[in-house]
């Protein structure tokens, strides 16, 4: 059994050098593991601004407090609130399949979480998931689920539990969609794949038709600003704030905000507001070399749960990497 582990540690893929080449330099400089860890923090305004210092020093939700499968990071968190509970959903990395599968913690507070478990699971990786409600008041995920290469509208059958699947809503290999509400229409953002471009849709239910918005692509082959980072938010003023995720020189590098000046069906203008999450190059910080996603529940009044993500890279020896995937597929 040992020598066949070695085996398939070594075998590289007659005729592919491009892939050779990669593995062969993994193997010689290791490799750069991205771990990302989640914050919960409350707040007394949206965040337009960079949040205080003090309000990110600890993560919330880590790897270690997964029980029910072997996870490399946890990221992508979305709020939900329902019967004075709150709920978060979120990427969970899962090194046995090396997919992404989708996680749940729960609080009745909004400050202490408990891990529940995995609540969704596919064949292929799933990432982004987004929770909100339909105009029949069901709840609905839409998670990133690219490489099915569809956007799958998901529905809860037991909230917050079980899910199935509704409706593939638009085809094609479209990363982070994200949907919000305004003037009466269903609204989504998603990044291409490879997340240089990003394309608007817009659909009069959450199931239905989507068309694709005259001006999409609506950013056109920029890394900093075309991949979603987060919900989009409409104030009570009806203005419309959306975040991106800066993917440039290297993914999860920070977050921005942008305000949508104008959205209809036949037009779209918006202007950048500023930097509001970035990682602080401290060596033993959590969220050292970035953020990319922020998520803000209204709790009552003035008050906010703020869910946000960041990262730091972990050196790792490629053969005790590989080695360690195969033997949990393994056993």
């Amino acid at each position: 059994m040992i020598l066949n582990l070695f085996r398939r540690l070594m075998v590289f893929p007659i005729g592919l050098v491009k892939r050779s080449c990669i593995r062969s330099s993994l193997i010689l400089k290791g490799l750069n593991n991205s771990i990302w860890s989640i914050k919960v923090f409350n707040s007394n305004t949206l965040i337009f601004e960079p949040p205080e210092e003090g309000c990110l020093n600890n993560p919330t939700i880590q790897a270690k407090d997964v029980s029910d499968v072997k996870a490399e990071f946890v990221a992508d968190p979305f709020l939900v609130t329902d019967n004075s509970k709150y709920y978060i959903f979120y990427e969970i990395l899962d090194k046995k399949s090396g997919r992404g599968v989708i996680g749940l913690s729960t609080s009745d507070n909004g400050i202490d979480w408990n891990y529940e478990k995995v609540v969704l699971s596919e064949k292929f990786h799933l990432s982004y998931p987004q929770v909100l409600k339909g105009n029949n008041n069901d709840f609905y995920m839409i998670p990133e689920t690219s490489e099915a290469n569809e956007v799958i509208l998901y529905k809860a059958i037991n909230f917050p539990y079980e899910w199935k699947r509704e409706v593939s809503i638009i085809n094609g290999k479209y990363i982070d969609p994200t949907v919000f509400q305004f003037n009466d229409k269903w609204w989504m953002f998603a990044g291409s794949h490879g997340g240089k471009d990003l394309h608007l849709f817009y659909s009069e239910s959450l199931e239905g038709s989507w068309i694709e918005h005259p001006s999409s692509p609506i950013i056109n082959n920029n890394m900093h600003i075309s991949r979603p980072g987060g919900r989009v938010i409409v104030d009570e003023q009806s203005n419309i704030f959306r975040y991106t995720q800066d993917g440039y020189p290297y993914y999860g590098k920070l977050t921005r905000i942008f305000k949508i000046k104008t959205l209809t069906i036949n037009e779209y203008q918006e202007e950048e507001v500023k930097i509001v999450l970035q990682g602080t190059d401290k060596e033993a910080d959590w969220r050292k070399d970035g953020m990319h996603h922020i998520d803000q529940l209204k709790v009552n009044g003035d008050q906010w749960i703020i869910a946000v993500d960041g990262h730091k890279f972990e050196k790792r020896n490629y053969f005790s990497w590989k080695l360690e995937r195969l033997l949990l597929k393994i056993f």
